[in-house]
């Protein structure tokens, strides 16, 4: 396990999506470097375990059940960070869903789902999130996009426009408050080794071949890891990118430089 830092020590996080894959590889990195963490999720059962896990490793962490897609929800999980720990540092929304499938083949459950969470969960979150960050004079927002926010990809064409919506937002707000302390960025992951994406290759006719593409379309010859996702949302979230903000940050291999 790397060594304990200090980067975001005494910090107050809020990270959506925090149970699994990236949301979970982040929280246990910020974690390790002295953050208060406040983890949302709609699997209740893996939020909780990891809190459970944070504490036990001396860390500071507690979990509240939110489906992003709602906006309640998302006032509700801000709202928790800040009456556990008094403010609100970063605002990590991670939770996202995929859909894999062509337009006519998605119908009005599929397009109101990848929305919900991709589009209006980010908005909702940071339109909550943002007076209180004014009110203690700054803070930091992080969008978790993709590589499909950047460049458009086959059969995707939902995921692809939810995904460009959260780049667009991300600079919109950096402008919006750059001269009030608060900094909004955009991870956008490539191809990275999580379930969800282990969960996706399973289910097609020939998951050894599907991974093995996976792999095979990077640049660099393989997937990306959550942590490595982990060590580029730290650095967008702590002082050492103090003067970054607007940005879509690619971790993805070299994808997107095709």
């Amino acid at each position: 396990m790397p060594t304990a830092g200090t980067r975001l020590r005494d910090r107050a996080v809020l990270i959506t999506g925090a149970s699994t894959g990236i949301g979970r590889a982040c929280a246990l990195r910020f974690a390790r470097e002295g953050a208060r963490l406040a983890l949302a999720d709609v699997q209740v059962e893996g939020g909780e375990a990891l809190a459970r896990e944070i504490t036990a490793a001396g860390g500071t962490a507690c979990f509240v059940r939110a489906d992003v897609a709602r906006r309640a929800d998302n006032e509700l999980a801000v709202d928790a960070c800040v009456d556990r720990f008094g403010r609100l540092d970063v605002l990590f929304c991670n939770a996202g869903v995929n859909l894999p499938k062509r337009l006519p083949d998605s119908d009005d459950d599929d397009i109101a789902r990848v929305l919900g969470v991709n589009v209006l969960g980010p908005l909702y979150a940071a339109r909550h999130a943002i007076p209180v960050m004014q009110k203690q004079g700054g803070g930091c927002i992080l969008f978790t996009a993709s590589k499909t926010g950047l460049v458009a990809q086959t059969d995707s064409p939902v995921y692809c426009a939810s995904k460009g919506a959260v780049v667009m937002l991300a600079k919109a707000l950096a402008l919006d408050y750059a001269t009030q302390g608060i900094r909004v960025n955009a991870l956008c992951p490539g191809i990275i080794e999580t379930p969800m994406l282990r969960e996706f290759a399973d289910a097609m006719d020939d998951p050894g071949a599907a991974w093995a593409r996976y792999s095979a379309a990077q640049p660099m010859g393989r997937l990306g890891t959550a942590e490595e996702c982990a060590d580029a949302a730290l650095w967008l979230v702590s002082d050492e990118s103090s003067f970054v903000t607007g940005v879509a940050l690619p971790v993805d291999g070299g994808f997107t430089a095709m």
